[in-house]
């Protein structure tokens, strides 16, 4: 979380500010700003999440949690989108088949981030994406409700 704006370098450069916003205007803001913004940003991740799975709203609390906070970090469209050949298989579709075991266990799959066109495996320190890893990680427990 930064107060003040700056370049992602994992999303190639992206301005950022508060908790990952790049539709706002880059300036300084308050953490009570950000905290609105970020309140803001997950309802309408989480509407957009709610559109494709149906029967989300009878999940439980882990398991839409993961995928809003999987959607509010790599995009609905990223949430939406089937997958391509050389991609894991897609989150959503595990969600809309209600095979919440499977779906749990793909989000650690989706630890990657796109550089030069393939895939870079962020569950390599070296890489310098760990964070993601991590970040998959929580989604995962909070899935399967651990």
């Amino acid at each position: 979380m930064s107060l003040t704006p700056y370049n992602d370098k994992l999303a190639g450069t992206l301005a950022t500010v508060c908790y990952g916003e790049t539709n706002v205007p880059m300036r300084r803001y308050t953490l009570a700003e950000c905290k609105g913004m970020l309140s803001n940003s997950l309802a309408g991740y989480a509407a957009g999440v709610r559109k494709t799975v149906p029967g989300f709203d009878s999940l439980t609390d882990g398991q839409k949690v993961a995928a809003i906070d999987y959607a509010y970090n790599r995009g609905l469209g990223s949430w939406a989108r089937a997958s391509r050949p050389d991609d894991p298989p897609s989150i959503m579709e595990a969600y809309r088949r209600r095979d919440f075991p499977a779906a749990c266990e793909l989000y650690p799959k989706w630890a990657l981030l796109r550089r030069g066109g393939k895939w870079i495996d962020c569950s390599v320190r070296a890489n310098g994406c760990y964070g993601i890893y991590t970040r998959r990680m929580k989604e995962r427990a909070a899935c399967l409700g651990e």
